[in-house]
Formats: C-alpha cells, sequence, structure tokens
C-alpha cells in the first residue's frame, strides 16, 4: 500500500487554513520536522498520528490515504462493472449501479459523469433537469474528457428541450477540430496520432453528413442523399483498404440501410435489395467481431476491441434493421418482394 502522508497533511493544511507553525505547537514539536514530513522526506511517529487526526478532525485512516485508496479500489470496480453493463446494452441496471455509487460518493466525478450519460441513455428528456445540475457541476472538471463530457451534455439536452440558443452557447464552448498534436508529436507517437485520426474520421464524416441529410433546409433529393452516403461508404473503404473494418461494419451496415432506402424511394427495387443484402453481410461479420488489429497502411497496427464500445440497449441494431423494414414507409415498394423475407431471415438470425 503506497502511503500518501505528506500529500494529505498538505491537503489537509491547506483546506483549513492553517500553517506548518499552527500544526508543530500543537503538537509540541518543531516546524522543520512538519516540513520535512510535507516534503515526503520522512513520516511522522505512530504515536503522534492520533494527534494529528484529532487535530484536523479527520481519522488515522484519512491520514495514511487509506480511506482514498478504498474509494480508488470501489471506483475502478465500478467502471469495471459499468462496462460490462453497458456492452451488455443493460442501461437501467448500469443506472441503478450509478444511484447506489452516487449515495457512497455523492461528488465523485467519474460516478457522476457515468451516472449524467445513463440518465440520457435512459430517458434524457424525463431526466433533463438531473443532467443539467450534473454537467454544470463536472464543467469545473480539471479532466478534459470529464469537461467536455458535460459541455456535450450540456449542449444536447438544451437542444433536446428546444432552446436552441443555449444549446448553441455550449456547443461553441468546443473549439474547431485544430489538432495541434500532429504538428508537435514525434516518432511512434506521431504515427499512432495520425492512424487513430485516419480511424475516427470516417465515423465524423458519417456523423456529420447523417446530420446534414435529416435537416429539411438542406433539400436533398433522394438521388443527391443516395450519392452523399455511397460517397461516405467508399471512403470508408479507401481508410480501410485490407477489408479491415472491424468496429466499423456496424457503420457500414447502417450507411447500406440508408442507401437502400433512398434507392426504394427512387423505385430501383433491385439496387435497394443488393444493398440489403450488404447490410446484412456487414451486420453478419459485426455479430462475429471481437477483436481487430489493423492492417490497411493508414490505421495499420491500430488494435480495438468490444469491450471499448457499447451498446445503447438490449436490442442489436439487426433488430432496429429489421423493424425499419416494416415501419419506414419508404420500404413499402419491396413488401410484395418475396426476396423481402430472406433479408428478414438473415436479421432475425442476428437476434
Amino acid at each position: 500500500m503506497e502511503l500518501k502522508i505528506s500529500e494529505n497533511l498538505r491537503k489537509l493544511r491547506k483546506e483549513r487554513g492553517n500553517t506548518q507553525d499552527d500544526l508543530a505547537i500543537h503538537l509540541g514539536i518543531s516546524v522543520q520536522a512538519v516540513s520535512k514530513w510535507e516534503r515526503g522526506d520522512g513520516f511522522p511517529d505512530i504515536t503522534l498520528l492520533p494527534y494529528i487526526a484529532t487535530y484536523y478532525e479527520v481519522t488515522v485512516d484519512d491520514i495514511l490515504g487509506c480511506n482514498s485508496l478504498r474509494k480508488q479500489e470501489d471506483i475502478e470496480s465500478f467502471k469495471k462493472q459499468a462496462q460490462i453493463l453497458i456492452n451488455n446494452g443493460k442501461r437501467k441496471e448500469r443506472l441503478k449501479l450509478c444511484r447506489e455509487m452516487q449515495k457512497k460518493y455523492p461528488n465523485d466525478e467519474d460516478v457522476l459523469y457515468n451516472l449524467m450519460y445513463d440518465l440520457w441513455a435512459v430517458d434524457h428528456v424525463k431526466n433533463s433537469e438531473e443532467i443539467i445540475c450534473i454537467a454544470a457541476k463536472l464543467l469545473k472538471s480539471d479532466s478534459l474528457e470529464i469537461h467536455y463530457g458535460a459541455v456535450q451534455m450540456l449542449a444536447f439536452t438544451y437542444s433536446k428541450l428546444g432552446n436552441d440558443e443555449k444549446a448553441v452557447e455550449y456547443a461553441k464552448m468546443v473549439p474547431c477540430n485544430r489538432d495541434l498534436l500532429s504538428s508537435v508529436l514525434k516518432g511512434r507517437e506521431l504515427v499512432e496520432h495520425c492512424r487513430w485520426y485516419f480511424w475516427n474520421v470516417c465515423d465524423t464524416m458519417l456523423r456529420l453528413s447523417h446530420n446534414m441529410i435529416q435537416c429539411p433546409e438542406a433539400e436533398y433529393t433522394a438521388d443527391e442523399r443516395h450519392a452523399i452516403r455511397e460517397n461516405i461508404y467508399k471512403f470508408f473503404h479507401m481508410i480501410f483498404s485490407d477489408g479491415d473494418f472491424g468496429f466499423w461494419e456496424n457503420r457500414l451496415g447502417r450507411l447500406c440501410r440508408d442507401m437502400a432506402i433512398s434507392s426504394a424511394e427512387m423505385g430501383n427495387i433491385d439496387r435497394a435489395f443488393d444493398e440489403l443484402n450488404k447490410m446484412c453481410e456487414h451486420m453478419e461479420k459485426y455479430q462475429k467481431f471481437k477483436f481487430i488489429n489493423h492492417t490497411s497502411p493508414l490505421v495499420r497496427g491500430l488494435q480495438y476491441d468490444l469491450s471499448q464500445s457499447g451498446s445503447s440497449d438490449e436490442k442489436s441494431m439487426a433488430y432496429g434493421f429489421l423493424c425499419s423494414l416494416d415501419e419506414n414507409p419508404r420500404f413499402k415498394p419491396l413488401h410484395e418482394d418475396e426476396r423481402l423475407q430472406a433479408i428478414k431471415n438473415r436479421l432475425q438470425a442476428l437476434g
């Protein structure tokens, strides 16, 4: 166990607003001894620990850092359990776990961060007030990841509530995509950083194009929507030139489904079925995905496994695609074609 006496003594003194002299006088020792403890050049005699604890109104465990270590172990165990639950799409169970940890550690940033995202995933409208409250608190975090997550949740939540002015205000707090690391890193670190950029850029393009297409003001025709998605699909193939898509098989499946919607809308039924079959191929590969070591030149050597992602619910993406075949009115021209049942059977087999 790593003792953190010097760190804890410094923290307690600053929190109480006293001086090293104050503690030295209370203990009847020299100020040099207290200074030595805070520098980590030595430890207080064991007989002095109860007196130090009494002076600061804490426990000896607090002085030694035992409580901090126990908390750290608790938080790490919680994060592992939470990841397992999200991988299985068990959002409600994960939210319950977060609630239990919140009672134990009400101000811990990791707990609040996970709670915030689960509140959003379970019911972002019903939980909007609490999400905003937690996010506002996490804005003060020194962690860039937690701070960004708080900004993201505030922007998303206000947008869903129809407060566009507030949503834009928070969205503008995130700087434009200016990558300084690519200019300062060197050697292997530079190469890995650039490869991860290419790994992520496909998903960014997919997300932005989807949001743009969905916007009525864009006024895209079915043919234009299809062309945009087809270009994104081709771009994925340029980055992952060896076909080593791994996790991104699910995104490619979604692209194919959306291209099929446009094809059906234009009356190009044969192309729509070709794209739905490609959708099934990608989802079948995604179903088997657990780990990949990429080989394509632009992303070579990057490794990714399923535990690094999560499922939004217990139903698979394939199940969502299956429902869309019946529920999306643009697929209506396909309903009388016997080929549709074969597509449905493939999706049903994926669960």
